[in-house]
């Protein structure tokens, strides 16, 4: 469910009726996978958190709690909830960053279950990074504790959009510090990845896109030699092990007519990709974690405290998330 105190509820309960009732196009593709796939949803949560959501927004679903999961097809008409903490709703107040003990056990009730091998995909609400870094100081978001829980080392933040799947090569860290971080050897395992990931998905190899880190790219070394210092070199290393890769272009251009010809990009840092995504896709991209034995998708949102509670929330974005797990639970049956 995410934090608690955020948006993350009321999202949850508006997706849940949003699927009972079919009638966005969105929640009947969700339905038609679930059926196909023969596949059920479950929530890791708070019942009395999602009561208050329900009482605010006037919306109604049966949530059952439960214990464990069904071994048959279940329409998705009612909201089923393992209920994972028990807050006190006399105290509860949203936009307190207080609960990062409850987002890191629904976490890792799902990280468990995974590992178990009873789950076969993860989508997950937003945290608060403030409230769960007050319990563990070196926590900076999902991907990373993911990763590590399950035992996997190299691990990249990506986003699936209607058009493409673009990588970051870098997430979390400062600006300042990602020149640092950039790595032939990093480059061209995320370079792997994402030609892995785009066979996938489309069932072509595809070319990947690599972007310049410095403006211009570089501009021959005027503005900087990532690019031929690491950039460049990690991409001929990629070629001769057979992935196709063009660049590296510049960011400020490429996203202008350049993007319609590929379908896999890897940017250098968090905001040279996101700047770009999120409002070319607003709700539709999705959060996805590459590298993890379980698909996981998230939300592309934070926890919204600023309108936390105020029933103004979109699910769309839940609902996203929800669609391309299935279909990537679909990709990976096949």
């Amino acid at each position: 469910m995410g934090d608690p105190a955020g948006i993350s509820a009321e999202v949850v309960i508006k997706a849940f009726v949003a699927l009972a009732r079919g009638r966005q196009l969105v929640a009947r593709q969700i339905r038609s996978s679930l059926r196909k796939e023969c596949a059920n949803l479950a929530v890791v949560g708070d019942a009395g958190v999602l009561a208050e959501a329900m009482r605010r927004l006037r919306r109604r679903i049966p949530v059952t709690p439960v214990q464990d999961f069904s071994t048959v097809w279940l329409a998705p008409t009612a909201l089923r909830l393992f209920a994972h903490s028990h807050i006190d709703m006399r105290r509860f107040r949203f936009g307190s960053p207080v609960y990062g003990r409850e987002q890191l056990g629904y976490l890792d009730f799902a990280i468990e279950q995974a590992r178990r091998r009873r789950v076969a995909a993860i989508v997950t609400g937003p945290v608060t990074k403030e409230a769960v870094a007050a319990l563990l100081p070196d926590f900076v978001g999902h991907t990373g504790y993911l990763a590590e829980k399950l035992g996997v080392r190299d691990e990249r933040m990506a986003f699936l959009t209607p058009d493409y799947l673009l990588a970051l090569q870098t997430t979390h860290i400062p600006l300042c510090q990602v020149s640092g971080h950039l790595t032939v050897a990093g480059l061209l395992t995320s370079l792997k990845m994402l030609e892995k990931a785009g066979r996938a998905r489309w069932g072509d190899k595809l070319r990947v896109a690599v972007l310049g880190l410095n403006p211009h790219a570089g501009e021959h070394g005027l503005m900087g030699d990532e690019e031929a210092r690491v950039i460049i070199p990690a991409m001929r290393q990629a070629r001769r092990k057979g992935i196709a890769c063009d660049g590296p272009f510049p960011a400020d251009s490429f996203f202008i007519e350049r993007v319609k010809r590929y379908r896999l990009i890897l940017a250098m840092y968090h905001d040279q990709g996101l700047i770009a995504v999120k409002p070319a896709f607003p709700r539709a991209s999705v959060n996805v974690t590459l590298g993890l034995p379980v698909v996981r998708t998230s939300v592309d949102h934070g926890s919204g405290y600023d309108i936390a509670g105020r029933g103004i929330a979109s699910e769309l974005s839940l609902l996203h998330a929800i669609k391309a797990a299935l279909e990537l639970l679909a990709v990976h049956a096949g």
